[in-house]
């Protein structure tokens, strides 16, 4: 049987149902994504994006930029947003099957479609959303973990299958132009993992955002790709040197279970990469246990997993975008302040006199015993604190704040919400936008909780711009 066209069907609407279960956590986590990406709303990155992209006009297809009023063609909407959700680098993340961050690009794609034209109801939203993240996780499944090792960004190239299988269901796309429309992601499919701690990585997963949906809308235009584009002797899964062995399997058992329950996703608790979110546990734990003050630390010892140091790549990180990516800084930054919010990713901390003598006192070892998942990286971590009284104390963190082991709780993603948004918005406006975007399954018409995404004091959009369906 042509396995591309049995996972086309899939996304068409072969699938399994979801559960009730499964749409109130894909709201959870539509609620997280509009979150960071408000907090990045304002940042000059987001806005240099946004400006190269034209007003939408006439009977252009359009969405909104979210925080704005403001309607732009559907691919620049898909950049401009997955740009801003990517940028603080604090989107949740799947770590086994996709290694990468899913709902950034199938949640954003479902989102700018809802957008483009009144009456799709948010359960249809949330439930392409689903979809696509089990495209990417399936995909993934076959291609990693050495499509990541060989440095891929996987949020990127996976992302843009799980962009077009999101949008592509939303534009009805009937399974023979879904398969059409998949094939061209492969050829769209890119991102790598060299530049980490740059603008380029939140946008490559902006552009694939954009990628997938424009793959589904040539898709839909009638536009066709060659069989065998993705599965094929030499598609996209051969040519990343993947599993296709387990192929049948892994398509046939589309959706049961979906990936989206299977413990890999991961709400982040701090605005950084995921592999250092255990250890930044561990300080934080051991800090305030033994109510420690930075000037109590002698030396911090952290165990990983020998993969990790080819992710967390800045012992000495310049900017605050490098910074994320620096286990040294963020193990300091949580020793000295006792916390890691996006406040501390900044210039003016990677400066401070106290977070440089502390990242100084950091010592890094990898250690190939800790607990694997199916990517064959741990994400765990053990750190031991050496007081300077003497004394020895050591916290070790299996599963990263915010997992299925770990999970944040409904107080727990409101406080992350709001952290994000009240700046933005205001605290009331924040807590409703919050109440709404949990209750999307409920919604009849996306386009309005969208409009929620602004301020009061937002432009209204320009006059002429009208939604098409």
């Amino acid at each position: 049987m042509d396995q591309e066209r049995v996972l086309a069907g899939m996304v068409c609407g072969a699938a399994a149902a979801f559960s009730e279960a499964e749409m109130a956590r894909a709201a959870r986590h539509f609620a997280d994504l509009v979150g960071v990406a408000l907090a990045a709303a304002d940042e000059p990155s987001v806005g240099a994006v946004a400006a190269l992209c034209p007003d939408a006009a006439g009977s252009v297809r359009s969405a909104r930029i979210w925080g704005t009023h403001r309607r732009v063609p559907l691919r620049d909407a898909g950049l401009v947003n997955g740009f801003a959700a990517h940028w603080h680098d604090f989107d949740d993340d799947e770590t086994e099957l996709a290694m990468a961050h899913v709902t950034v690009s199938a949640m954003t794609a479902a989102a700018v479609i809802g957008d483009s034209r009144q009456g799709i109801a948010g359960a249809s939203i949330l439930q392409a959303y689903l979809i696509g993240t089990e495209v990417a996780m399936r995909i993934g499944s076959l291609v990693n973990p050495g499509h990541y090792r060989r440095g891929w960004h996987a949020t990127a190239t996976l992302g843009t299958f799980a962009a077009a299988a999101a949008a592509g269901r939303l534009l009805g796309l009937d399974a023979e132009a879904m398969r059409h429309g998949l094939g061209m992601a492969a050829s769209f499919a890119a991102g790598i993992r060299s530049n980490f701690g740059s603008d380029t990585k939140p946008l490559q997963v902006g552009q694939a955002v954009s990628n997938g949906i424009f793959a589904a809308e040539c898709a839909a235009a009638g536009l066709q790709s060659s069989p065998g584009s993705l599965f094929g002797p030499k598609g996209y899964v051969a040519l990343q040197d993947g599993d296709l062995s387990r192929l049948e399997s892994v398509v046939g058992d589309f959706g049961r279970p979906y990936g989206f329950s299977a413990g890999g996703m991961v709400i982040k608790a701090y605005p950084c990469c995921t592999a250092s979110h255990s250890a930044i546990s561990c300080v934080l734990d051991l800090a305030a246990r033994y109510r420690l003050a930075a000037a109590d630390i002698e030396r911090i010892v952290c165990s990983i997993d020998p993969a990790v140091s080819g992710i967390l790549i800045y012992d000495w990180p310049e900017t605050p975008v490098q910074a994320k990516f620096s286990l040294p800084f963020s193990l300091a930054v949580a020793a000295v302040f006792g916390r890691a919010g996006i406040a501390e990713f900044s210039y003016r901390t990677l400066a401070d006199p106290a977070v440089r003598r502390m990242m100084e006192r950091v010592e890094v070892v990898a250690d190939a015993h800790l607990p694997k998942g199916p990517s064959g990286i741990s994400v765990s971590s053990r750190v031991t604190l050496f007081l300077k009284d003497g004394r020895r104390i050591e916290a070790f963190c299996e599963a990263v704040p915010g997992s299925a082991g770990n999970p944040l709780d409904d107080e727990a993603l409101l406080g992350k919400f709001t952290a994000c948004t009240t700046g933005f918005l205001g605290e009331m406006p924040a807590r409703r936008l919050f109440g709404l975007l949990l209750a999307a399954v409920s919604c009849s018409d996306f386009s309005d909780l969208v409009g929620a995404f602004a301020p009061s004091s937002a432009p209204a959009a320009a006059t002429g711009v009208t939604q098409f369906g």
